[in-house]
């Protein structure tokens, strides 16, 4: 198994996948590096990429693309982690600004090239599918617990 695959092996999006599947997975995947700053997705652009983090800190902004300004940041994104999930399921325009902190090294699973990965192998997509909607969930559920908390709603 090469890197790349061997990295999406241990990621949670890849759960329950095995070995070929993975290495099916890896050969649409791209590698792209971002230094510290950079803009890795703009708020309002389309795109249905999704990225893993592979190596380095990536910080999910409101504000905009300042890494050095915590006033905007949503959350830090570590490696293993996965961002541009909803652009990827939906196609709509992106949300939020996600900006590089480190040198950041990531993997890119573009939309076209997994509808045609899954043409083939249905069951791929829908492992994979299945597994990024409990990321959502699980996003989604730790959002509403932050703003509860913000609000002063639970104790």
């Amino acid at each position: 198994m090469d890197e790349m695959a061997n990295f999406l092996a241990n990621s949670v999006v890849c759960e329950g996948f095995d070995p070929a599947e993975v290495e099916e997975l890896a050969k649409i995947c791209k590698s792209n590096r971002f230094k510290a700053g950079a803009v890795i997705v703009a708020e309002d652009a389309r795109g249905r990429d999704l990225f893993f983090i592979k190596a380095g800190r990536a910080q999910i902004n409101l504000s905009g693309p300042s890494a050095r300004d915590d006033a905007g940041a949503i959350s830090k994104i570590i490696p293993g982690q996965v961002f541009g999930e909803l652009g990827f399921i939906d196609g709509a325009r992106r949300s939020t600004w996600v900006v590089a902190i480190d040198e950041v090294e990531t993997i890119r699973l573009g939309w076209e090239d997994f509808q045609q990965l899954t043409k083939n192998n249905s069951k791929i997509g829908y492992k994979f599918i299945y597994n990024l909607a409990l990321v959502i969930a699980e996003r989604l559920r730790d959002t509403t617990m932050s703003l509860s908390n913000l609000l002063g709603v639970r104790g």
